[in-house]
């Protein structure tokens, strides 16, 4: 697979300067690649000009509107792997190593806190998302614990992404069609505004049932999801706005416990209720004053129940629940016509319960707990033109304060502090250079501290094994190092292409890393940390676009050690390249794709971490979207996913991932 792999890159990387102007067609050129990052700055920047990595996903496009899961949203973003499995309900989110424990994950800018070991903490279909946005690297100094491995923000559509210029109004119609695991899923979503009012409400439902695998066996599933969405929007007095929101999401599931694996298998609900308010006063001409205000409670439950052995009939329950409150501002002064400073400033507080139950007693392994958390953040993008060039310096500084306890008496209360130093330099509007030096710190969940009761029974020489709290355990504390350079080309093989290729290395020392110590003789399970850890990684995007022409090329390391021991950690990542080519024939009023994913053997692996072999999995996609005539609101996509039946897992399953699936979607709006 290794020497494979290197050929594969070549070829690549090869396709991003071999690609002629000749092919242009009558297709007018497209030569944006460039997209807006709110999530990295929280102010709108360029991505390509932050000091950070970031990645976007845009729903709507081509290559995304099949997309069933978490996993097929992104699974072509650099530095970002899904593990758990094929099911929707086991998938998380690892970013440049770094499980979803030490990920903030938002929608709609709502922290998405859900626990679990064997599940996954995102309830939202992909119908109902316009897109998402990626920061890779330390964000604890604006978004708190949790943001070791960056932060993945989640977007729902709006009437005013649904809109075309004159419309007021509009109903949108969808049926998606997916046949590794016979997954049906129709969508309306209806829109609509006024000079005051912004309103949106869509409602899905997917049926889907066993997976295909690329082995050719198939992973007992069930799902039954119903997803809904409603949003309204209110402005007045010209610059005040308030939004109301609701999510819901219902899944009547069958599968294993565990849902990233082969047990057997409960009969699994899962509800997930999100409502929220936000108020923002935004004044064009007021500089000082723009705040903004959210107040949102999420409620997660889950009900398992077992429908074979023993204890058939019983149903254990986690009710999981978030109320928080975000207060933000931001003041813009400019010093000079050369100088301006962003100040970003504001408090977060949110708390998490856990309440278990079971109709045989307790729910081993889910803590009766909760734990509170206040923030307070600011930070200031200084922005300035010299002779030499511009610069731009980000200094921030966050204080967290975590405190948390359980039903049998432990406690536990800590703070931190979150430095962050980020700064670009452009001598030249198209070559840019930035580095950062970040602390970022998680503190460890309720699961993790308070865990008790039975995790496994034993059998022969082995005794059962039992959960042992420890509310001792330190929160996890990282500085990372980051170096990078972009640039940013017109003009390279014709007159209207463009090139950009941005690329970044890093290096992490982590203090009380958490890992998990199953001692299997001694029959405990408990969460410890690990006082000395090194990361390093390096990873590299590319993009071409001539024309109706367009390529992306992406690839990524990671390799984490033990600085003690040598050994490797569970955080490391195989050399890993993905690949997008797409053409666009107005002509046809079709759009023509082909993404690549490859990755070599992961061996780098801790010591409860099983080894994975490289993989090569190759998809395809097609559009077709007239802009007049009769079928003019017909869209129709369509793509062949794992082309070639690959057989492969991913980092963090203990299952094969599915195998090729032809794929179709048929949106129609009026």
């Amino acid at each position: 697979m290794r020497g494979s792999l290197r050929v594969v890159i070549k070829a690549a990387l090869l396709s991003t300067t071999i690609l002629t102007p000749a092919m242009a067609e009558e297709v007018q050129p497209n030569t944006e690649l460039d997209a807006v990052t709110v999530y990295a700055t929280r102010s709108p920047q360029s991505t390509f000009n932050v000091p950070s990595m970031v990645g976007t996903v845009d729903l709507e496009d081509a290559g995304n509107a099949t997309s069933g899961n978490l996993n097929d949203i992104l699974k072509h973003q650099v530095g970002v792997e899904v593990g758990g499995g094929p099911r929707s309900s086991s998938q998380t989110v690892r970013i440049r190593g770094y499980s979803d424990d030490a990920v903030i994950t938002l929608i709609d800018g709502r922290r998405q806190q859900f626990q679990s070991g064997h599940d996954g903490r995102q309830f939202i279909d992909g119908s109902l998302l316009k897109s998402v946005e990626i920061v890779r690297g330390s964000s604890s100094s604006i978004y708190g614990g949790g943001g070791i491995g960056g932060v993945i923000a989640f977007k729902t559509k709006e009437a005013a992404d649904l809109l075309s210029p004159g419309e007021n109004f509009g109903v949108s119609n969808s049926i998606l069609f997916r046949t590794a695991n016979n997954n049906f899923t129709p969508n309306v979503t209806a829109y609509g505004r006024t000079e005051m009012l912004d309103v949106v409400g869509s409602l899905s439902y997917r049926r889907s049932g066993d997976v295909e695998l690329g082995t050719g066996e198939e992973l007992a599933t069930k799902e039954r999801i119903l997803n809904g969405l409603l949003k309204a929007g209110l402005t007045f007095a010209d610059y005040h706005t308030v939004n109301l929101e609701g999510v819901y999401f219902k899944n009547d599931g069958e599968e294993p416990n565990n849902s990233n694996s082969t047990g057997v298998a409960v009969k699994k609900d899962i509800s997930d209720y999100q409502f929220s308010l936000k108020y923002a006063f935004e004044d064009p001409a007021n500089d000082l004053v723009n705040p903004k205000l959210h107040l949102y409670f999420n409620r997660t439950q889950t009900d398992e129940e077992d429908i074979t052995g023993a204890n058939a009939g019983r149903v254990r329950s986690r009710d999981f629940r978030t109320l928080a409150f975000t207060a933000d501002n931001q003041s813009r002064l400019s010093v000079s016509k050369n100088q301006t400073h962003t100040f970003s400033y504001g408090a977060e507080f949110y708390r998490d319960t856990l309440d278990p139950s079971s109709t045989t007693g307790t729910f081993d392994g889910v803590p009766d707990a909760s734990s509170r958390t206040y923030g307070v953040y600011i930070q200031d993008e200084i922005s300035f033109d010299t002779d030499a060039g511009k610069f731009l310096i980000i200094p921030a500084l966050r204080y967290d304060h975590y405190s948390s306890d359980d039903a049998n008496g432990n406690s536990q209360s800590e703070g931190a502090f979150s430095p962050k130093l980020a700064v670009s330099y452009r001598p030249i509007p198209s070559f840019m250079v930035f580095s950062s030096l970040a602390r970022a710190f998680r503190a460890p969940n309720l699961t993790e501290t308070y865990a008790t009761g039975l995790h496994f029974p034993g059998g022969g020489p082995i005794p059962n094994n039992f959960f042992v709290p420890n509310p001792d355990l330190k929160p996890e504390v990282v500085t990372t190092f980051e170096i990078g350079a972009g640039i940013d080309l017109q003009n390279v093989l014709s007159e209207t292409d463009k090139l950009q290729i941005k690329g970044s290395a890093y290096q992490s020392w982590g203090k009380d890393f958490i890992a998990l110590n199953v001692d299997a003789f001694g029959g405990t399970t408990e969460n410890t940390n690990i006082p000395d850890a090194v990361l390093f990684g390096w990873e590299v995007e590319t993009a071409y676009q001539s024309g109706p022409l367009g390529a992306k090329v992406g690839l990524s390391y990671i390799e984490a050690e033990n600085d003690n021991t040598g050994e490797y950690l569970g955080n490391s990542t195989p050399i890993t390249l993905i690949t997008d080519l797409n053409y666009t024939a107005t002509s046809l009023d079709s759009v023509f794709g082909w993404r690549g994913r490859f990755s070599d053997a992961n061996d780098k692996v801790g010591n409860n971490d099983t080894p994975t072999d490289g993989y090569a999995v190759h998809d395809l996609y097609y559009r077709w979207a007239p802009t007049d005539g009769q079928f003019q609101d017909v869209m129709v996509d369509f793509s062949i996913s794992n082309l070639f039946d690959a057989e492969y897992k991913r980092i963090g399953s203990s299952v094969e991932e599915e195998g090729r699936s032809f794929n179709a979607k048929v949106t129609y709006k009026w």
